[in-house]
């Protein structure tokens, strides 16, 4: 019988994308851009964001499982979907970037993350 603090196997799709995920380095940054979703355009603030995902903070946030399209200026357009709310008016977005793409965009996100720096604590 299994302990309760066991976690369930994951398929082998999800482990996949859990592996992929990892791949690409996460970069904190603050970048003001625009999200759309279900008839929803609005502007949104990138918190983090790698070529396999972003946080993102929007009001109103998208449905879980929803298909988004963000536009950051300075990185460009990407396509993907809403997985899950780390926290208040955030939200986790899977990000679908081609395989071409991913070198390219990275290298976009690392410049434009020295020009929006995040917030340090002693700013907030």
């Amino acid at each position: 019988m299994a302990e309760p603090s066991e976690k369930p196997p994951e398929s082998l799709a999800e482990q996949a994308r859990e592996q992929e995920r990892r791949q690409f380095r996460r970069i904190a940054t603050r970048i003001e851009g625009r999200i759309v979703f279900a008839g929803v355009d609005a502007e949104c603030l990138v918190h983090e964001m790698s070529a396999s995902g972003a946080i993102v903070e929007v009001m109103p946030l998208p449905a879980l499982g929803a298909d988004v399209a963000l536009d950051v200026p300075e990185v460009g357009f990407a396509r993907g979907i809403a997985r899950r709310y780390p926290a208040d008016h955030l939200v986790s977005i899977e990000l679908a970037t081609p395989p071409a793409r991913r070198d390219r965009l990275t290298d976009k996100l690392i410049l434009a993350a020295f020009r929006n720096p995040p917030l340090s604590p002693s700013d907030e």
